[in-house]
């Protein structure tokens, strides 16, 4: 599986829940365009959001950073912020499925 991790600092956690909004709806919304295979937005505190966005293929992965590199670039002009991005592959992942307890 290919990840791509997006690093965003807002200098304030005010900038930071915008950011979060905007980016919901814009990668939430690409989901199934972008054939997503998992997508995490998370917030802490300090205003840092940590976007992962998995995908099953390297090729869905180039695919999408062609697409939707506007969404990140767009965020530079209203915010200051530090932004850094990079790309791995998952070596382990656990995800716990829900389930019902009797």
């Amino acid at each position: 599986m290919y990840s791509k991790i997006y690093n965003l600092k807002f200098t304030s956690i005010t900038e930071a829940k915008v950011g979060v909004s905007f980016l919901s709806e814009e990668i939430g919304g690409a989901i199934l365009e972008s054939n997503i295979a998992s997508l995490s937005i998370l917030l802490d505190k300090e205003g840092l959001v940590v976007v992962t966005i998995r995908f099953d293929t390297l090729e869905d992965m180039n695919q999408f950073v062609k697409r939707k590199f506007e969404v990140f670039d767009s965020l530079k002009m209203p915010f200051s912020l530090r932004y850094s991005e990079r790309s791995a592959v998952a070596v382990y992942t656990f995800d716990r499925k829900a389930s019902s307890v009797a």
